[in-house]
This record gives structure tokens, sequence and C-alpha cells, in this order.
């Protein structure tokens, strides 16, 4: 008989600081969201990026959480929400001296986005990640920017044909399937 696999629902990566935690995959809402609980350290956040497969909601829940939304920083208090339309460039920040926590979510549900963090957090807690958190293989960064629907802009954005053709073939030869294994399930 085969073994059940059931996905880990936190996730803790040491290089950017943070923590995530699955509220609601989108299996469980039938594809209509993925909604998960970020918290982030001071000086944490990510860099500038676009979405095409879903909308992004970022909701703060306990501290100020900064977004950057094209070219307009917003700062959002405990309550307050900002939406990110698709093909959207933006990111998330915490410029305070404290953790902030905000809920994330994704319209229409993103299981995928949840497979690529678990393998990049996974990869940063196993030191397989620089300083600023990126995969050092070339085909495990390509692997998550498709898996997470995440689009640099600027110069690395034009490199997203390459990044797809190498996550296909990190498919193909079991690379994913050996890194989700390894990071994604119990």
């Amino acid at each position: 008989m085969k073994k059940q696999l059931i996905a880990k629902r936190v996730f803790i990566n040491p290089v950017y600081k943070d923590k995530v935690t699955v509220l609601k995959t989108s299996a469980e809402t039938s594809g209509a969201y993925s909604l998960g609980e970020l918290e982030v350290a001071p000086g944490g956040g990510n860099f500038m990026h676009t979405h095409s497969a879903f909308e992004e909601t970022f909701t703060a829940v306990k501290g100020t959480l900064g977004v950057a939304l094209e070219n307009k920083k917003h700062f959002l208090k405990p309550g307050e929400s900002i939406t990110v339309p698709l093909h959207t460039p933006h990111h998330f920040f915490n410029s305070g001296n404290q953790a902030v926590t905000c809920h994330v979510k994704f319209v229409p549900g993103h299981e995928d986005f949840v497979k690529g963090l678990a393998i990049a957090y996974g990869l940063a807690s196993d030191g397989e990640t620089n300083k600023k958190g990126a995969p050092k293989s070339f085909m495990h960064l390509a692997l998550l920017i498709v898996l997470t629907d995440t689009k640099a802009t600027g110069f690395l954005g034009m490199l997203f044909p390459l990044f797809k053709w190498l996550a296909k073939k990190a498919k193909k030869n079991g690379t994913e399937e050996a890194l989700l294994e390894k990071y994604y399930y119990e």
C-alpha cells in the first residue's frame, strides 16, 4: 500500500528570518483562494516582482507592513489590506524594529506557490542558498520561479523563458519530485 503524503503547513526561513503558516490550501477552498500567515522580521522582505496567475492581498495583523505597489509605498496597520492586481510590480517589507504579522491571500488559489515556498525555505535551512536566499543551483532557482509564478522585474524578468525551460527539465529529470519529498511532505 502506498504511503499517504501529507503536506507540511509551517515553513521557516533562517536567511529571511521569517515564518509562513498555511491557513487554507487551494484544495481546501476548491481552488477559490489560498491563505497564509507570514511573520516578517525587522528588515525582512522580498524583491520587486509580478504574478500572472493570481491576485495577492496583504492584510496586516500585527505591526506595520510595508507594501510597495509599482512606485508607491503603502504602510498597512492591523486590519488594513491592499490587493495587488495581476502583472503589477510589488514587494512587501518590514522597515520597523519589531516582527510584523500579515495574512496573504491568493485568488484564485495556487497550490504550487506553497510547494515552491517549501522548497525555497528548505534549501535555505540546509545552507543551499546564498546570503540573499536565492538557491545556489540555477535549476532550483528556475523551478522556484515557475512554481511560485514569480517573475522578477527588470533584467532578470527577461530570463523567464530560460527559467521555464529549466523548470520543465527539473520536472522531467525528477529534481522537482525529490525536492518536494524532502521539503514539502511530512
